[in-house]
């Protein structure tokens, strides 16, 4: 009975002993491997044979400049879209089935040239019903000025018998009312023709509308409906465009826009066409400011007799606003953000440091300083955007300088490696074996034997 109770207990103590093992040695490889990524990082930062050297942290190569002053020409910098300076949407007066339409699809139209005709056969009916209406008014006053001649006569007549005293007063009265009648209808007949007539111009002004005319000069820029299309008073059929002059409407700041004067030369460029440059000048200049952005729209015209541009095109606008003032200038290189904020690093105690600057206008590769720094204090520009406040870093020299010392940092190199190469030493002596001197071991390479104990390190390396 003890036997069986031991071999139980240590049923269950050999599984507990396994996996406090298995846990012990875990925690013996996460030990091992933290001392490990230990020993790398301080050899990398500055360990020995790290960059920063024996116990010290990263530096960084950078190179420096001077901060400026210089003459900086006042300009602005938008943006826009083309467009033609006169866009105008053809359409009807009248309903009508389109029976024929005479342009297409980026013909050249000249203003008052036919583009389009609508059926007239109805109005043409109701012209000719009219013309016969206003023949029939001209007899009605044929007949009505004969009826009032015939009645003008008998009453001359009578009113001779009633001075003779042959004829009471009272017929006289009669034919003079019968005359007065005569009259009048003559008046109505007369009303009648006028009425007429206004409705022969009114058809006639209808069946005019049945043909459609450019209203400007230009080319058709779209063609909107077929022949046999029914179409409707304001629907359009074609739009014409007029693209020259073309016109720029670019938003200007508040800054820019009090400064922008009418009749203003601006260079324009347009992406889609490379190396290109036009000439335009600012035509119009808005007197209102949008609420939301502060910018205010300025329209600019730019000649286009070859029809190289195109409506829609995205343009860079280029405006010189005419003065120039002496001012601090950075390098452009040397400006890096922190979110919104401009600033650049400046060396102090071998450390980065930002220091945050308020600019101005940019022209080339220099850039306006408003406040934070002079002029004659020392910037870094190569590596700025790789550096953070604290970051220890070594100066290689000014910007531009550079690959001229890698050129003369590269030639003693070279010349050391031809020299090597066809077997002499720095001092244009052969490195064979002297006179007295022992030649080298059969095992170890000819020109690590042939390398003086006094050459450089760089040079042995070289030569391995």
């Amino acid at each position: 009975m003890p036997k069986k109770r031991a071999i139980k207990y240590l049923l269950i103590a050999l599984p507990l002993i396994a996996l406090a093992g298995l846990i012990g040695f875990r925690v013996f490889q996460a030990v091992k491997s933290k001392e490990r990524q230990n020993t790398a990082g301080t050899g990398v930062r500055g360990g020995p044979g790290g960059p920063g050297g024996p116990g010290g942290a990263r530096v960084l190569p950078v190179q420096t400049d001077i901060i400026s002053t210089g003459k900086i020409s006042e300009k602005a910098a938008l943006t826009g879209s083309l467009r033609a300076k006169e866009r105008v949407d053809v359409s009807p007066k009248i309903a009508g089935r389109l029976v024929s339409i005479m342009v297409d699809t980026g013909h050249p139209v000249a203003k008052g040239a036919l583009i389009a005709e609508i059926e007239d056969d109805e109005i043409r009916q109701q012209v000719e019903r009219s013309k016969a209406g206003a023949a029939v008014v001209d007899a009605t006053i044929a007949q009505r000025e004969a009826e009032s001649g015939n009645a003008k006569a008998e009453l001359d007549r009578k009113k001779q018998l009633v001075e003779a005293g042959l004829l009471s007063r009272l017929e006289l009265d009669t034919l003079e009312t019968r005359y007065r009648v005569a009259q009048s209808q003559i008046e109505l007949a007369r009303a009648q023709r006028r009425q007429s007539e206004a409705e022969l111009r009114e058809l006639n002004i209808r069946q005019s509308q049945t043909r459609i005319y450019s209203p400007i000069s230009g080319l058709v820029a779209k063609r909107l409906v077929d022949i046999g299309a029914m179409v409707n008073p304001g629907a359009p059929i074609v739009t014409v465009v007029s693209v020259s002059p073309m016109v720029i409407e670019a938003k200007a700041s508040e800054r820019d826009i009090s400064r922008i004067r009418r009749g203003l030369p601006v260079s324009v460029t347009v992406d889609s066409l490379p190396g290109q440059q036009f000439a335009g000048r600012v035509m119009r200049i808005s007197p209102l400011l949008d609420p939301q952005t502060r910018n205010g729209l300025v329209e600019i015209e730019i000649p286009n007799r070859d029809g190289s541009l195109k409506g829609e095109m995205f343009t860079r606008i280029e405006l010189d606003l005419g003065s120039t003032r002496e001012t601090t200038l950075l390098p452009r290189d040397a400006l890096v953000y922190r979110g919104d904020q401009p600033g650049v690093y400046v060396i102090e105690s071998e450390k980065a440091k930002f220091i945050a600057l308020a600019t101005g206008l940019t022209q080339e590769d220099k850039v306006e300083i408003i406040n934070g720094l002079k002029a004659g204090d020392t910037v870094i520009t190569r590596g700025s955007n790789l550096l953070k406040d604290g970051d220890r870093v070594r100066a290689t020299g000014k910007q531009g300088q550079q690959g001229q010392q890698g050129q003369q940092s590269m030639a003693p190199q070279r010349q050391t490696e031809n020299q090597q190469q066809s077997g002499e030493r720095p001092g244009g002596r052969a490195t064979g074996p002297q006179p007295g001197q022992q030649a080298p071991p059969s095992g170890q390479p000819r020109q690590q034997a042939n390398q003086p104990q006094g050459d450089k390190p760089w040079q042995r390396k070289t030569s391995q």
